[in-house]
């Protein structure tokens, strides 16, 4: 049989022109990068490869017997690799950890048996042989490559499909194009097996790949050849990983306020393409500009040596002055960056932390960067890590412990409502501080997880424990300012009711007004409290008296209950004007149809004044601490004799 090879010479050259436009751009190295060239060295190989083959099949007699079956099985063995080392590219874009390692296992497991089995052919025949007429056959397991190789296209396939919702559409096009057409391909050649069209369509795929998911303008500044805020985020999670040591070089160019650019905000990114260039020309593929007045420079030299070297030559870069292109005139500026070096070593600081430290405003004085300064926030930083890391395997192992400090009603001495509060023990038998835990889990994005999980813990607790039963009118379950800005708040919240059979009065929920809530999100918290309210769901203001909460924020949100910061108790025990603010604030959440409930009773004076003043709640150590679920449970009892008889 006669076959074309015209499509194998497209190949080639398709991928010769796509190996070289990967190398014209500036390359940030990442695995996945890495995978994606060896893709188009193989396939640029197998191409190529292909063409030698198909003349060794047509003319068989010119070629030597150990040269065709070396040329023809090698061939085979290239094209069915690039199926898997796709399987794999798919794997290390997806980042699916729970696949990880089978994945791997497969990968080898089937490419060791594939070697095997295609180069002892020429003994066995199993694949693919010449016979004795030098005609070319394939052998009893020949179709066992189209299966593996269909097997790993289909699973990489899954795995984007897996995690569709990270991808934007021409990366999922891309994809489902690549599968797609490799299988055509092969389909199209059993039809027409003079067309050896395999190869050129999976170069027209991985052009298609290139473009979708190797774009270095994802790791580059603007228009600058320097890396970005991600390329330094990705760097710093791969140093992690190695566990080695390495320094981070930070230059903050406070030349906003030079006399150049101060009055001429428009010539801020000519400077910064200014300044990249010539970091750049100094370090080379090393340096990531964080902020318009931030860059950054991460060197895995470790040595003491490598920062008073690289200082001297930033200093000897910055020596000349910088020239800016003013409408019709040229001025010229000097720039003295301030120059900081930060060794990690052991345990690493994640990298948005890095970057929120290297680019805030308190870096922007010498004093901000001073050795001790440094050293304290990378403690800071690496503190807040391990508080992370036990929230997420809380999360994961659903450790968390949820807390009940009862509600003292007064006209009726029984505690009819109870706080649930979230708790985290440390591995060393002691808790993790709770605002620690909420702080960072804000910061971390962690925080709707989280208070998701405590919801659902109490929706559990009332429904095993029939709380109705023993008094307990409703468990407050606080809001977090971060967890309002989830547009599925409330469809989360509803669901889980219903998933645990609760009428909404079960549930009161707490929010806390702050200084972070712009006007807009201040409409989204009202739509979503006037939506549970309809629901039946009632609402607290949380820390009233203290930071942000005032009667403005009373006329604001929906709330039914008012609860007062235990500051503003305490200070009225000491202070008059404190005691005067408390009892006429009480005075005026009675007067506007809210009740009252005050938090930090602590002594009998306290709860007397309170009594006095017509509080409708409290709520502190005097009367009972957060408790275990099992003894919030007996707690209550003890304390609600008359009810659940």
């Amino acid at each position: 049989m006669q076959y074309i090879s015209e499509f194998c010479i497209a190949a080639v050259m398709g991928t010769a022109v796509l190996f070289a436009l990967y190398f014209l751009k500036r390359n940030y190295d990442t695995p996945h990068n890495r995978l994606f060239f060896c893709m188009v060295v193989i396939n640029l190989l197998a191409s190529a490869l292909n063409i030698v083959s198909i003349d060794s099949i047509s003319h068989p007699e010119q070629y030597t017997p150990f040269f065709r079956d070396a040329i023809n099985l090698t061939y085979l063995w290239l094209y069915n690799l690039l199926a898997g080392v796709f399987m794999l590219y798919a794997d290390n874009v997806t980042k699916i950890p729970q696949i990880k390692t089978p994945v791997r296992i497969f990968f080898f497991s089937v490419h060791l048996l594939e070697t095997f089995l295609i180069f002892t052919s020429p003994t066995t025949r199993w694949i693919a042989y010449f016979d004795e007429n030098l005609l070319y056959c394939h052998g009893i397991l020949h179709p066992l490559l189209y299966a593996i190789a269909y097997a790993e296209i289909l699973a990489g396939l899954l795995f984007y499909a897996a995690c569709r919702k990270r991808f934007n559409h021409y990366q999922k096009v891309s994809v489902f194009w690549y599968a797609v057409v490799n299988f055509i391909a092969q389909i199209f050649q059993i039809i027409f097996p003079r067309y050896v069209i395999g190869n050129f369509m999976t170069t027209l795929s991985l052009f298609f790949l290139f473009i979708a998911f190797e774009n270095h303008a994802y790791y580059l500044f603007q228009t600058t050849m320097c890396y970005n805020r991600y390329a330094f985020i990705t760097t710093v999670r791969r140093l992690q990983k190695r566990r080695t040591p390495y320094q981070i070089m930070a230059l903050n160019m406070d030349y906003i306020r030079t006399s150049a650019v101060a009055s001429r905000p428009s010539t801020i990114d000519q400077l910064t393409i200014l300044l990249a260039e010539r970091v750049d020309s100094a370090f080379a593929g090393k340096v990531y500009v964080l902020s318009n007045e931030c860059f950054a420079i991460i060197e895995e030299d470790a040595s003491p040596s490598w920062g008073q070297s690289a200082r001297e030559k930033i200093q000897e870069y910055f020596s000349a002055p910088f020239v800016l292109t003013l409408q019709d005139k040229t001025e010229t500026t000097r720039i003295s960056p301030l120059i900081r070096t930060i060794r990690v070593t052991e345990r690493f600081p994640d990298g948005y932390a890095l970057l929120d430290y290297l680019t805030g405003t308190e870096n922007t004085s010498s004093a901000a960067l001073s050795d001790e300064t440094v050293d304290t926030v990378l403690e800071s930083m690496r503190h807040d890590q391990q508080i992370l890391h036990m929230i997420d395997k809380a999360l994961e192992n659903r450790t968390f412990k949820v807390f009940y400090q009862p509600i003292l009603e007064v006209s009726s001495g029984t505690y009819r409502s109870a706080e649930a509060l979230i708790r985290l023990r440390d591995g060393n038998g002691s808790f993790v501080n709770p605002e620690e835990l909420i702080r960072v889990a804000e910061k971390n994005g962690r925080i709707n997880a989280v208070g998701l999980f405590v919801f659902e813990e109490v929706c559990r607790m009332i429904r095993d424990r029939d709380t109705k039963s023993l008094g307990i009118n409703c468990i407050q379950v606080n809001l977090s300012p971060r967890q309002l800005r989830e547009p599925s708040l409330a469809d989360d919240l509803l669901g889980m009711l219903q998933k645990y059979g609760l009428s909404t009065d079960a549930i009161n929920l707490e929010i806390t007004e702050t200084a972070e809530i712009t006007r807009s999100e201040k409409e989204q918290v009202v739509s979503f409290m006037e939506r549970m309210r309809e629901e039946g769901v009632a609402f607290s203001l949380d820390d009233y008296g203290s930071g942000f909460a005032t009667i403005g924020t009373l006329l604001t949100y929906p709330v039914n209950i008012v609860k007062f910061d235990r500051d503003i108790l305490w200070k009225a025990m000491t202070e008059p004007s404190a005691m005067t603010i408390l009892k006429t604030s009480l005075s005026a959440v009675k007067g506007i149809g809210k009740r009252a409930v005050v938090e930090g009773v602590e002594t009998k004076e306290m709860e007397q004044m309170l009594r006095e003043n017509d509080c409708d709640y409290m709520q502190g150590f005097l009367f009972s601490r957060p408790l275990a679920e099992e003894n919030f449970i007996r707690f209550i009892r003890e304390h609600n004799p008359d009810e659940g008889e």
